[in-house]
């Protein structure tokens, strides 16, 4: 179990994925996308991988520089993936694309966890995206989070170090003051392995874990969260829900 010496003070999050049903509202778009271009006939499947795609050349245009706003990056993404598949993308679908990604509904147990974990810790979001994209989406989660830390404001998207190092500034704690939960093994327990900060890995689909940056705790969704970080922990025995 984790052993939590010292005690953290803050909690902080990865937002996509972790909290929010980021891989359904990429669908959904996709699919709004694809509608303005063929027909209905393979629509569902064609809308998977466009989506797949997106999300991974989106990831890909963070590691270049220079620094770009996440819009930008889904404007771009889209428009390469678009052309790829032989359609020209347009500004509604531009448009389309944006506005279901400004507000994306909590995975169910998250608004209940978090009311439990703000009775002992702050909370924060570390995530990449930009200021206003996330904002509706934080909204909708229906409880209080003291901090929203973008890759807008640290111009670096993770796996950089420096958005974890401008959070923990603007919190104002080290990282030994904090623990973070997140889906994402490249952007969020690789860097964790890193720089030693304590994880708990969120997998919601039993995806298989790189062991070169294990965390300190594995669960299936933020349910047991509360229970996991409300005590000291041994740091021998992995938890998982």
């Amino acid at each position: 179990m984790l052993k939590l010496d010292p005690i953290p003070k803050v909690v902080t999050f990865d937002c996509y994925g972790t909290l929010v049903q980021w891989h359904r509202a990429v669908r959904e778009a996709a699919k709004a996308i694809l509608s303005n271009h063929l027909s209905r006939d393979g629509l569902e499947k064609r809308s998977v991988t466009l989506a797949d795609q997106l999300r991974s050349r989106a990831v890909l245009h963070q590691d270049r520089p220079p620094f770009q706003d996440y819009k930008a990056i889904l404007r771009l993404s889209l428009d390469e993936v678009l052309a790829d598949a032989g359609y020209k993308g347009t500004e509604d679908d531009h448009q389309t694309l944006l506005s279901i990604l400004r507000r994306i509904e909590p995975h169910p147990e998250v608004p209940a966890a978090f009311n439990r974990l703000r009775q002992r810790y702050k909370l924060a979001i570390i995530s990449n995206t930009d200021n206003d994209l996330i904002a509706e989406t934080v909204q909708a989660i229906g409880v209080p989070i003291e901090f929203v830390i973008t890759a807008q404001q640290a111009r670096a998207y993770k796996p950089d170090h420096r958005l974890f190092q401008h959070a923990y500034n603007t919190l104002g704690v080290t990282k030994e003051e904090t623990i973070h939960v997140g889906t994402g093994q490249v952007t969020d327990m690789k860097v964790c392995h890193e720089l030693g900060i304590r994880s708990v890995w969120i997998d919601r689909v039993g995806e298989p874990l790189d062991p070169r940056w294990h965390p300190h705790a594995v669960l299936s969704d933020l349910t047991d969260l509360p229970l996991l970080l409300s005590a000291p922990m041994s740091p021998s025995r992995r938890e998982r829900s």
